[in-house]
């Protein structure tokens, strides 16, 4: 899927749903929410007989947890038939798929506007004071910046971000 077709299914789910809460976009569509001691992982999203759930590291903050569930609903939205076939047949998450790459960009759509991009610009902010501002890792706002520039934006990215950066 290209980064404006994301974009664009971002803003559909938005209106669908209502809400930028991804627990209660979880809870509409009946995702199981877990909570694991995980060593690293910050997340996982699968399916088992059929019910889709959300493994998230019980170690997160607030913000960082709103992330990560995001990320993982792109899984769920974008690619949950793919996902469920990379886990039964790999057994591992390869972490520079685009499968990552597209479950970024939905995450950074739904979590950051446009306009919130364009305010923190207009009073002058670096990407990192914008990303603070914004409550998200910086890693999220330059895949937003780059995905802004992929749709006509001319915004000045110090670096593009590597897609293992949840892990």
């Amino acid at each position: 899927m290209y980064a404006f077709e994301i974009y664009s299914f971002v803003k559909k789910l938005q209106k669908k749903f209502r809400t930028k809460d991804p627990f209660e976009i979880a809870e509409a569509c009946n995702i199981n929410i877990r909570y694991r001691d995980f060593n690293e992982l910050k997340g996982m999203y699968t399916v088992i007989q059929r019910c889709p759930y959300i493994f998230l590291n019980n170690s997160l903050d607030e913000y960082m947890e709103k992330v990560v569930l995001f990320h993982e609903l792109g899984h769920h939205f974008l690619h949950r038939h793919q996902v469920v076939s990379a886990f039964k047949e790999h057994g591992l998450y390869d972490m520079g798929s685009k499968l990552e790459i597209e479950a970024n960009i939905f995450a950074a759509n739904f979590i950051i506007s446009d306009e919130d991009v364009m305010d923190n610009i207009s009073y002058g902010y670096t990407s990192e004071q914008a990303a603070r501002a914004l409550c998200v890792p910086h890693e999220m706002l330059l895949i937003k910046l780059n995905d802004m520039n992929s749709r006509g934006c001319k915004l000045n990215i110090p670096f593009i971000p590597k897609s293992d950066f949840l892990a």
